[in-house]
Formats: C-alpha cells, structure tokens, sequence
C-alpha cells in the first residue's frame, strides 16, 4: 500500500495539464519535470522524478560520464597500456638516449618487443635535453655510465630538436646559426660518436621528421646530414625517417600510413611531434636496423652480420649484385681456334663423334650408327 500511494502521489502531478498549480508547486519542490519532445518519446519516463530523489538517476548518468572520460584521446601520445613476457635473466638490452622524440621511439620500441624474451629496452632521455644540456653531465659520460653496468649490445640516439636556438658555452659563448656554431656542434657528435663505439657497440642515430615549419625543415634537415655523416664515419648506422612522414606529393602531412597501413594522425598539433602510432611507426623502421645489425634477438652472439661471414640476412647483405650474375661481371671471350668459337661464330658443323644420334661415320670403317 505504501508503495503504490506513493506512485500515485508522483504520478498525480504528471497526468494533470502542464502549468497548473499543483504543477508548478511539484516544480518548485522536486525539480522541472522532464516531458518527452514530440515524436521522440522513446525514453520517456514518468517516474524520472522519483528517481532524481532517490538518486539512482544521478548514479546512471554519472556511469555514463565516466565511460566517456576513460575514452582514449585519438591523438593520445601516451602508450597504452601493455603486457610484456618476462625477460631473460641474460637479455641483450638496447639502450635509447636523447629527447622526447627518443622517449617516445622508446616505447614503441618496447611495445614492439614485448614479445621478445631475449632483449629489453632501456633508455636515458630528457624531454627537455639535448646534446648542448648545461646542467646535466655530458651525454658521452651517461652513455659510458650505462654500457658499462649493463649488457647493452647496441645505442639508439635520437635528440637534436632541442639544440637549436642555443649558443655552445664558450668564452665567448658561440651563437646558434654561425659557422662556428655548426663546426663546434659536429663536435660535440664526434664525441659522443667515439664513445660508444670505443666500447664496441653499435649505434643507430634516428634522424629527425619533417616538420610544417620551412625554417625548422632546413635546420633539421643540416642536422641530419651532420648526424649521418658522423655515424657513419664510425661504422654507425642512420635511420632516415624523412620520406616516410611526407604526403604523396612530398609535403608535410599529419596525417598517414601507419604500421597496419590504416591512416591514423601521426603528428602532434605543435606539427612536430608525434602521436602514439606515429612514435610506433618510428619505432617500426628502428627496429628493423636493429634486427640487421644484431641479426636477430635469439642470443646477441655477434656484433653485426657485417662481421658474420656465415650470417645472410634476405633484406641486406648479398653475396654479389642482384644484377650481376655468378661468375663475374664481364663475359668471358671465346678463343678463335676452339670448336665453340667455329660451332657458335662461323658456323661450322661440330666434329662427328661415334655414339652421338648425328654421327656419320662409314660403313666401310666398321663404323656403324
């Protein structure tokens, strides 16, 4: 009985014209009551009210609310979450130095190695950092630090963006944009170069993307070639991400291709950064010179297929030219007087020989077909 008085009290007010007094009173003292738009009364409920004292409705729509805040943002440039399969105790590790952008390339790194038992990814970086840092140690001496307390077997760099605009400490300071300031800068390359690869471990240097600003596109664009140029030169490895992050008509592009070849934006709104498959689309071409240089993630065993005569990789080293075939690049000549220049060039017929299916041998002889 309780409860249906109740239900007539509150459903009272609903089933009388709307401005009526007792309609107005039930306003003021449960809220406004909710009326279904014409043609739209799909989800109407009379009892709606009832509901909002009793809060239930509050508690449905505050579900509601936070089901659509854990909602991934579709630009996000966190990595999501993710199970890697436990290491082994002896994994090599790849160790990443440098910025944000290494971060970044980092954990897509990690994301596309989950499965792998045999390595791990460690990383130093500074979002904020970069080759010229004055407060922190000098990059040489991090790197040092962390190869030889650890099983590294190869260094991935990626930093530069944040170099540009300061001057190298000197007396006087060298300002950014100078001569100088470029000889001085390849320098401080050099030396971080030399470093790692006095420890006997491979370097990979990732250069830097294409960015929306013409201004920024030619001062990264001289980093790069001032990166590969130095890796290089120490049996290092470049990774030139350059051409992958353009538009088919060769143009910056937030937007494209990413590792599954569904079109997803790669670039952050800043158009130089990048979003998390953008960062996994970095990582994609990183990991595969990783696997080149280290031939494979099974046991590390050598420092690179270069140095494994016995090692062949489909995608890399060959044993000769694809256009050349074995046995040299020049045709060897036929000589004059040989049955294969007289058979091939001037035509003669080849000698007879008893026992082939064309010999013409005499009867007279004894000798028979």
């Amino acid at each position: 009985m309780l409860l249906l008085s109740i239900g007539l009290v509150f459903a009272e007010p609903v089933l009388r014209p709307y401005g009526s007094a007792t309609n107005t009173a039930f306003a003021q003292s449960a809220g406004e009551i909710i009326r279904p738009a014409p043609g739209n009364s799909k989800n109407f409920n009379p009892f709606r009210s009832l509901f909002r004292m009793l809060g239930s409705d509050d508690k449905r729509q505050k579900k509601r609310t936070n089901r659509s805040s854990s909602r991934p943002a579709r630009a996000a440039t966190a990595a999501p979450a993710f199970v890697e399969l436990p290491k082994d105790p002896d994994a090599g590790v790849v160790l990443v130095l440098g910025d944000r952008m290494a971060r970044g390339m980092a954990e897509g790194l990690s994301f596309t190695l989950a499965e792998k038992p045999m390595v791990r990814i460690e990383r130093v970086s500074e979002d904020r950092s970069g080759l010229l840092s004055g407060d922190a140690s000098p990059w040489p001496q991090r790197a040092l630090a962390k190869i030889r307390g650890d099983n590294v077997r190869a260094v991935v760099i990626m930093m530069g963006q944040n170099d540009l605009g300061r001057a190298i400490p000197a007396d006087p300071p060298v300002e950014f944009a100078t001569p100088e300031w470029w000889s001085a800068y390849e320098d401080q390359v050099e030396e971080l170069v030399a470093a790692i690869r006095a420890e006997r471990k491979p370097i990979v240097w990732v250069g830097l993307p294409p960015t929306g600003s013409s201004t920024r596109n030619q001062d990264f664009s001289q980093l790069n070639d001032l990166f590969k140029a130095s890796a290089e030169e120490q049996q290092g490895y470049f990774v030139d991400i350059w051409e992958i992050f353009l538009s088919e008509e060769g143009e910056y592009s937030s937007f494209g291709p990413d590792v599954d070849g569904k079109r997803r934006r790669l670039r952050t709104s800043d158009k130089t950064g990048f979003t998390w498959a953008g960062y996994r689309k970095v990582a994609f071409f990183v990991e595969r010179q990783l696997s080149r240089v280290l031939g494979g993630y099974g046991g590390f065993a050598f420092e690179g297929v270069e140095d494994d005569p016995n090692f062949i990789v489909l995608t890399g080293r060959t044993t000769s030219p694809e256009n050349v075939l074995l046995g040299g690049e020049q045709p060897s000549e036929l000589e004059s007087g040989s049955a294969a220049y007289r058979f091939i060039v001037a035509g003669d017929p080849l000698p007879d020989m008893p026992g082939r299916v064309d010999f013409t041998g005499r009867l007279d002889q004894g000798i028979t077909r």
